[in-house]
């Protein structure tokens, strides 16, 4: 901006210079503000009285968005499932899950009525990237999945205009000891495996935040983590609750949309905090300008259960600022 005025040096100069300066640090701190926004995120749905209330749990925060870490149905057609969320099926966002994969189990109409061409695809709002990856596809290392979300998170890594990233998957990476009885639910199992040895160095490498999982029944949130190359993340940070941008991932398992739990067996030495009692969801919020994402589990009773945050701090991007004034007289 460039203003040119003929005035006298003295108060006037003061004066006009204290008005400038107040209208430019408002029309800054104006045109940087971001709004406080939320998503809600929950998977293994069902369609009962459970799977209801998850819904009604989640509206009850108002999100922006919706994150289905998968599993549905669990029947044969999407169409109950659909129903239940009808409420809030335009704000959501879905991950192909093993119980809707296959062309018996509804998928082309999960596909269609999410606007889906692939399983695996990712979105930004605000200064959030998602990433949604399909577990229940090729993703071995050279395989077309493999090699979208390699690019696709370089290229959020490297833009300004993000400050968050987070995982959509549903098959887990890491867990405790539950009473699935697949080898999917195991911190063990082949799947957990090559999920890890595949993707979380790379999540490390391109400053992922926060990974968010299904397929095992119950709730659990993890310290942050780094890969380590066994099945014993590298925990980077040991504090409760509240992290300044720490060093890995936060994963956080939220199994419990409503079809059944699955009682936990024991406790990972990387885990924070788990339950296997009630069934809710989680709500991601991001505050302070866009530089505090905060995590809170509610039961579908509205109990908040737990608890989590990171803080970053940095410059806001997007915007140049280079206000001048040019003066002349006595």
């Amino acid at each position: 901006m460039m203003f040119s005025r003929k005035i006298t040096i003295g108060s006037s100069f003061i004066l006009m210079s204290s008005l400038l300066s107040v209208g430019i640090l408002t029309w800054f701190n104006n045109a940087s503000a971001l709004s406080d926004f939320n998503f809600g995120a929950a998977g293994d749905w069902g369609c009962n009285s459970n799977t209801g209330k998850t819904v009604t749990n989640i509206k009850g925060k108002s999100p922006e968005r919706a994150l289905a870490l998968g599993d549905y149905s669990y029947v044969s057609t999407a169409t109950c499932w659909l129903t239940k969320i009808s409420s809030i099926k335009s704000i959501t966002k879905i991950a192909i899950g093993n119980h809707e994969d296959e062309s018996d189990e509804g998928n082309s109409k999960y596909m269609s009525s999410f606007g889906l061409s692939k399983p695996y695809y990712s979105f930004n709002y605000q200064n959030v990237y998602v990433l949604v990856m399909a577990t229940d596809s090729s993703f071995k290392s050279g395989s077309a999945q493999y090699n979208f979300v390699k690019s696709d998170l370089q290229n959020a890594k490297n833009n300004a205009n993000i400050k968050w990233i987070v995982v959509v998957l549903h098959k887990v990476m890491y867990t405790s000891k539950n009473t699935c009885s697949s080898s999917s639910c195991a911190n063990s199992g082949s799947t957990a495996q090559s999920l890890r040895t595949n993707y979380h160095k790379m999540f490390d490498q391109n400053n992922v935040d926060v990974v968010l999982q299904g397929h095992v029944h119950n709730y659990q949130r993890s310290y942050p983590i780094k890969y380590s190359g066994s099945s014993t993340p590298t925990i980077t940070s040991t504090s409760s609750t509240n992290y300044n941008d720490p060093a890995g991932e936060i994963f956080v398992t939220v199994g419990t949309g409503g079809i059944n739990i699955h009682a936990l067996s024991g406790k990972s030495s990387f885990v924070k905090y788990q339950q296997d009692d009630k069934f809710g969801a989680l709500n991601l919020i991001i505050s302070n300008n866009g530089y505090k994402l905060t995590g809170k589990y509610y039961t579908n009773d509205g109990s908040k259960k737990d608890e989590f945050s990171i803080t970053k701090s940095g410059s806001v991007g997007g915007y140049n600022f280079g206000p001048s004034l040019s003066l002349s007289g006595n």
